[in-house]
């Protein structure tokens, strides 16, 4: 999944979420300002940037074949590259305060949190080891959305 994806996602989950009784606050996210837990695992999608030509950097990232990766610039200077920490501007956040004595300001992207809300309830509990069993495999961003519509049908028929 890309940024672009997620932003669109995000889009789509935000009207469920509230639907789903989650009350925390949703906002844009605004440039250069939001956290992204979800790790972008697609180097095409990863943030670049050259550096000084004497700087030697500390990509650790190898090809499929085990191959070192050697990222350089059309001008021969090394390359750095790393996934993106922030989501794009405009996608859609969920976020309140959180905590007891020493409450802090957390924050996840629309999509995130619905995909965490829908996936709590197919699970289980194993009654004698107490393991978590998932009832429904959500491989899909409209399997997750899928979840959700009956989820929200549940609701509406209680």
């Amino acid at each position: 999944m890309n940024l672009r994806t997620l932003k669109k996602l995000s889009k789509r989950a935000a009207p469920l979420l509230t639907l789903l009784g989650d009350r925390r606050e949703q906002f844009p996210c605004p440039n250069g300002d939001g956290h992204l837990s979800w790790l972008i695992t697609e180097r095409k999608h990863w943030d670049r940037s050259s550096c000084h030509p004497s700087y030697t950097p500390s990509n650790s990232y190898s090809t499929p074949r085990g191959m070192p990766l050697k990222l350089t610039t059309r001008a021969g200077h090394p390359l750095i590259i790393r996934p993106p920490m922030e989501p794009r501007k405009g996608t859609i956040m969920v976020g309140g305060v959180d905590g007891g004595p020493q409450p802090e300001w957390s924050e996840e992207t629309a999509w995130e949190a619905l995909r965490e809300q829908v996936w709590w309830a197919f699970v289980d509990f194993h009654p004698t080891t107490g393991e978590i069993v998932s009832t429904r495999d959500f491989p899909t961003p409209s399997a997750v959305l899928r979840g959700a519509a009956e989820i929200i049908a549940a609701k509406a028929a209680r």
